[in-house]
């Protein structure tokens, strides 16, 4: 019975080596649209993997936005941003929909390792004809020397025919600098199962002494 105690507790510690490391491998892609009386956003992006991304890490932001306005005019695209999280972003334009890291027709560079200006200020980034439609996509990462739980709130902005439309990253519209650390729920987990096992060697201990005895 000791013996048996003793292999269950070596496997409880060995799961917990192999399991607090990781980080969440799961991507899910959440999908949100935003609508206007004119202009419409939609965002596409893996937030999760986002909420735990440390510095050099990055997370791949695809947003759609196109008008349905009652004559033709322009529409300008701006990125607004505000916290304690430096963030930088390469921003990029297809004139159609993206194939994977590919644009057909060409993609369009916006920015380039772009600091992102945290004022809260709407930078402004392009502007599209109202009868096209863009395709835009950043690839959003935390900046040097941040801060474990600092955040910053980015947001994409559409502006035309006197309709303006935001969406922001994730429903919080914040990203997170953890530099890269394990997820809360892992280390519960985790917590959990040293526990356990420690409990299990320590009876397996006591019962090889007494035993002895």
């Amino acid at each position: 019975m000791t013996k048996r105690i003793r292999l269950v507790a070596t496997a409880l510690l060995a799961g917990c080596l192999g399991v607090l490391p990781v980080a969440p491998a799961h991507a899910a892609v959440v999908t949100e649209t935003v609508q206007g009386q004119y202009l419409r956003i939609v965002s596409s992006a893996d937030w999760s993997t986002a909420a735990a991304m440390g510095e050099g890490e990055a997370v791949r932001w695809d947003l759609v936005v196109s008008a349905h306005a009652p004559d033709p005019g322009t529409v300008r695209l701006a990125v607004s941003a505000a916290g304690t999280a430096p963030i930088v972003a390469d921003v990029r334009m297809c004139e159609e929909p993206w194939q994977g890291g590919t644009c057909a027709s060409g993609a369009r560079v916006l920015r380039t390792d772009w600091s992102v200006p945290r004022d809260g200020s709407a930078v402004p980034i392009d502007a599209m004809s109202s009868d096209t439609v863009a395709h835009l996509r950043l690839d959003v990462k935390v900046g040097r020397d941040a801060q474990g739980g600092a955040s910053t709130r980015v947001r994409v902005l559409a502006d035309g025919f006197g309709d303006s439309v935001q969406v922001g990253a994730g429903s919080a519209g914040s990203l997170p600098a953890t530099g890269g650390s394990i997820p809360v729920p892992l280390l519960v987990v985790g917590g959990v199962l040293v526990i356990a096992a420690a409990g299990m060697l320590v009876v397996a201990a006591r019962r090889r002494r007494e035993g002895d005895d």
